[in-house]
């Protein structure tokens, strides 16, 4: 298994990837990644997505005043293709993007299951080229 999920993590890089190999790296990214109370919950990562990031990232896109996107060669590039890497990203922000951790505002803040479910969520995506 450590073999197999080696191999797909690499192929990620490349940029001519057959949609089967995305699908796949992307399913074993969601399976991959665990927070302290389990595994990452996508649907609700998407959800937080839609509500608190979509307005500047919609569709993994480049904000339209310069934000960086969200595709998985520009994750790799700015240091934030792992779990920890885009938590610690959403939680603390950079840049013009905002923190939603523990220094944010109570009406932004997400929580550490928040944290993971929504860096779990963008990982995917990014993996299966927000499709």
């Amino acid at each position: 298994m450590a073999y197999f999920v080696a191999c797909l993590l690499a192929s990620t890089s490349h940029s001519r990837l057959l949609p089967v190999a995305r699908a796949s790296a992307s399913a074993v990214a969601a399976i991959g990644l665990v927070g302290a109370a389990g595994a990452a919950d996508l649907a609700a990562g998407e959800l937080l997505f839609t509500q608190k990031c979509a307005a500047c990232h919609a569709g993994g896109a480049t904000t339209s005043f310069g934000g960086n996107n969200l595709s998985l060669k520009a994750l790799e590039r700015n240091g934030y293709a792992t779990q920890a890497e885009l938590v610690s990203l959403v939680s603390n922000g950079k840049g013009l993007m905002p923190a939603f951790g523990a220094s944010a505002p109570p009406f932004a803040r997400f929580d550490a299951a928040q944290l993971d479910n929504v860096a779990a969520y963008v990982l995917a995506q990014a993996a299966a080229g927000w499709k």
